[in-house]
């Protein structure tokens, strides 16, 4: 039965490049909180009914989530995803660079967005702000239809041999970027100097709002749940993994478990 998660969460996280700070695990670990896997590297056309064979650390793309769970069969909407508002707490980050590579992999880990130019000198900091999250997620009555009526066999036997789909996903509506020079002072932007700062993913809708904010509108995976069939009734989802074990392996445990213990953003 679905239910509306109406849990109302405010929250503020800083990253500094100080010692002993690192702004990418802060951001991980922000991620595995609300009970999601980040990405941990980019991704493009990612999304619930993926197939992903690897680590997390390194995920291997087996095909993209239309060729096994498209969206019309036959003409007629499958309604296999699903779509709802999370109350993902909003975060203002404001990460301080030396080099980049922090600003690069947030950008970039899950649907890539951009990344900085490395000849660009000028930009010395970035504050990043996220608005909105959405929960994309499998609906499993449609699922269980689908494999028995409509999945090819190749897809069927990939996961009766305990292949990983991605089951639900976690996603940011919008993100805002302001860029910084080396006084604090905030950068002017324009369409045409933009793109001598930062290489713009070309499938994303970007727009500079006072002159100084690039944001970006198109949704941002970050963080997803994996699931492992029943060998025996592959319309059934036998194993969950929403979180890492102490190695950073994928956690993946039974589903009737899973439904019992989970804490986090989900839907139920």
């Amino acid at each position: 039965m679905l239910k509306k998660i109406n849990k109302i969460l405010f929250l503020v996280i800083v990253l500094n490049f100080i010692t002993g700070c690192n702004p990418q695990k802060e951001y991980n670990t922000y991620i595995l909180k609300q009970g999601y896997i980040p990405f941990m590297q980019p991704l493009a056309d990612i999304g619930v009914g993926a197939l992903i064979a690897g680590t997390p650390q390194s995920l291997r793309f087996i095909s993209p989530p239309k060729t096994c769970f498209p969206n019309t069969y036959n003409g007629i909407n499958t309604e296999i995803r699903q779509v709802t508002a999370a109350d993902l707490p909003e975060i203002a980050k404001n990460i301080s660079l030396n080099a980049g590579v922090d600003a690069n992999v947030i950008a970039a880990n899950g649907t890539p967005l951009f990344k900085l130019k490395g000849d660009f000198h000028l930009i010395k900091s970035l504050d990043v702000h996220i608005q909105g999250a959405s929960i994309e997620y499998l609906d499993e009555l449609v699922f269980a239809d689908w494999v028995n009526s409509g999945m090819s066999s190749s897809c069927k036997n990939y996961l009766i041999k305990g292949g990983s789909f991605i089951r639900q996903a976690l996603r940011v509506d919008k993100m805002s970027f302001q860029f910084k020079n080396s006084a604090g002072g905030q950068i002017v932007l324009t369409a045409d100097n933009i793109k001598s700062m930062i290489d713009l993913d070309a499938n994303i809708k970007w727009e500079i709002s006072n002159s100084y904010t690039l944001t970006i509108t198109t949704p941002k995976y970050i963080g997803y749940h994996l699931a492992k069939v029943s060998p025996q009734d592959p319309s059934s989802i036998a194993l969950i993994a929403s979180s890492l074990t102490p190695e950073g392996q994928f956690n993946f445990i039974a589903a009737q478990a899973y439904r019992i213990f989970f804490r986090g953003l989900m839907i139920k």
